[in-house]
């Protein structure tokens, strides 16, 4: 009986959070512009966050490096990225990177590519809020990058992992030093709990030893991608609109839809819990007699 009333309050209290986050304005700003230094490895850091570029972790066929592409054509690529997540019962696609991080990682990566050798890739590790269940949590994400046949390759050791300071048992604070937060290896699949949804000119890297799909490795080809892009935009109908303008809006659209999916999931749940009470009610007004 506890427990049906306390998991019943939960919803209620879901219910109440989600009815003031969808009245609410989007609270995620673009951050300054991203300095990114021009000499040395270390393209970017800043407390966990950095990109670098570093050897690379399995001898192999040497990437196509030194690879030019400009920031702005990086930061489309990394927009047209999503993730597929549950949600109470139903599955829904996310941006993979927060408006933080795509600033990042536009110039971050671009600056690598265009300066690693062939033997190198280019790693990262950032930080960004994305909608959770009920409120905009802190995640982690991860990744090696380089150019391998014409593709870009991401290997991704973390995709929206959820972020804390502190271990959510003991309270105590998370050493990073013990604990790092780590890119991806060719070395091994990561197993992400989540998974890139993957879109035009996107696939999945085949182990060529086992033959079977690495869920952590995607390859992009980046003219596909641009293509795609280009003729989406070109479908719409406010066209006028700057391209930054149709990223928030796009990105508002997304989350108020996967907010009424999150209120009518809730409400099913409410329904279903109510019948559960009107049943142990009867029960227990039964043994009183």
């Amino acid at each position: 009986m506890r427990g049906i009333v306390k998991y019943s309050t939960a919803v209620t209290v879901a219910l109440a959070l989600s009815l003031g986050l969808s009245g609410c304005g989007n609270p995620l700003k673009k951050s300054d512009e991203v300095e990114i230094s021009t000499e040395g490895k270390t393209l970017f850091e800043t407390g966990l966050q950095y990109v670098k570029i570093v050897d690379r972790d399995v001898p192999g066929v040497a990437n196509d490096h030194p690879y030019s592409i400009s920031p702005d054509t990086m930061r489309t690529v990394l927009e047209s990225l999503y993730v597929n997540e549950k949600v109470l019962f139903n599955q829904r696609q996310n941006p993979l990177f927060s408006p933080a991080e795509l600033q990042i990682l536009s110039n971050g990566l671009a600056n690598g590519l265009s300066r690693a050798q062939p033997n190198e890739d280019v790693t990262f590790v950032t930080l960004g809020v994305h909608q959770g269940m009920i409120a905009k949590e802190r995640q982690s994400d991860s990744g090696r990058v380089f150019m391998s046949g014409g593709r870009l390759n991401i290997i991704f050791g973390l995709l929206h992992e959820d972020y804390r300071d502190k271990d959510q048992y003991t309270g105590q604070e998370i050493d990073r030093r013990v604990n790092p937060l780590l890119p991806g290896t060719r070395k091994f699949d990561s197993e992400p709990a989540v998974r890139v949804a993957l879109d035009n000119g996107m696939s999945y890297h085949i182990d060529h030893e086992t033959g079977k799909e690495r869920t952590d490795w995607i390859e992009i080809d980046i003219p596909t991608v641009l293509q795609t892009v280009a003729e989406r935009q070109a479908d719409s109908k406010d066209a006028l609109i700057s391209p930054e303008l149709k990223e928030d809006i796009a990105r508002n659209k997304q989350e108020t839809s996967n907010l009424r999916d999150d209120m009518a999931n809730i409400k099913e749940v409410l329904f279903d819990m109510s019948e559960k009470m009107d049943k142990l009610q009867k029960e227990l007004e039964a043994l009183k007699k």
